[in-house]
């Protein structure tokens, strides 16, 4: 075969490479774009609603693995502990505050709530349901203030664990808006390290690394889905439940079942909970793709 052919075979399959990876970013970015505009309906199995006494005004939810128990967050200012039959265990009230989210750190078994309005986090023990230390959320990122004091105010929040990071891991915040306009307070979910490990005091402040703007309004309810390394976002106002990368990239967009939906928990057994503003808690069989 003479050079210049050989040069002709080369060049062919240089730009027939190049002609594949353009048509495979070309495909990326249309499934990208689809996931982010045309939500499908939730694969699930109906299972019901698992409380035995429907709770005020659920606002979060989350699953604590070595209790095998629910811990509820409601508006009124309290927390509620039921077993996965819905049998109450225990229940107790903060005060009034304005409970938004609850989440647990599997590595130390503690439970923290988000605070709407004072953008604080609480540290509470699951056994007694006792507060422990108060972190207060730094609202600006990057010279932007996200967290607007008086708006919506942190609706959601879940903890992702990180055995290499100096805290165990990392907090995720969602702010709750109902406009998408670029004045008004933003649609944002934020990634925060509170010092829970590295430092005692009873107060401290927690710090905004990472920050995402959503295309949708609402953001009630937040949860890490550990098996596939992503963060699941519930929307109450458009009925929607959004997988996200931790990087920010939506992956796909789900029509939710039932109706005012403020929190969501997955407890890595195949089922997702579900508390509705309603008083129900409903489980599903999660049937998402994997």
């Amino acid at each position: 075969m003479s050079y210049k052919r050989v040069l002709l075979v080369i060049l062919f399959i240089g730009i027939s490479g190049l002609l594949v990876y353009s048509l495979v970013q070309i495909e990326k970015s249309v499934t990208q774009q689809t996931a982010e505009s045309r939500p499908i309906a939730l694969p699930y199995n109906w299972i019901g609603s698992v409380t035995e006494e429907q709770i005020p005004e659920p606002s979060g939810i989350t699953y604590h693995p070595t209790r095998r128990s629910l811990f509820i967050a409601d508006d009124s200012g309290a927390i509620y502990e039921v077993n996965l039959q819905g049998k109450l265990i225990q229940a107790k009230g903060l005060n009034e505050l304005d409970i938004e989210g609850i989440t647990m750190n599997p590595g130390t078994g503690l439970l923290y709530a988000a605070i709407e309005d004072d953008e604080t986090i609480l540290e509470l023990e699951p056994e007694t349901l006792t507060v422990k230390r108060e972190f207060r959320i730094n609202r600006y990122f990057k010279g932007e203030l996200l967290l607007k004091k008086g708006g919506m105010g942190v609706e959601a929040i879940a903890f992702v664990p990180d055995a290499s990071h100096p805290e165990g891991g990392t907090f995720w915040i969602g702010n709750q808006t109902f406009s998408l306009k670029a004045n008004d307070e933003p649609s944002v979910v934020c990634e925060v390290v509170l010092r829970i490990l590295s430092e005692t005091a009873k107060q401290s402040e927690g710090t905004i690394i990472n920050a995402y703007k959503m295309n949708f309004i609402d953001i009630s309810g937040l949860a890490y889905d550990s098996q596939d390394d992503l963060l699941v976002l519930i929307s109450d106002t458009t009925n929607l439940l959004v997988e996200i990368k931790r990087e920010g990239t939506i992956l796909s967009k789900y029509l939710l079942p039932g109706d005012e939906q403020e929190g969501v928990t997955l407890d890595g057994l195949g089922y997702m909970y579900i508390a509705q503003e309603n008083g129900q808690i409903i489980k599903l069989g999660d049937r998402r793709l994997r």
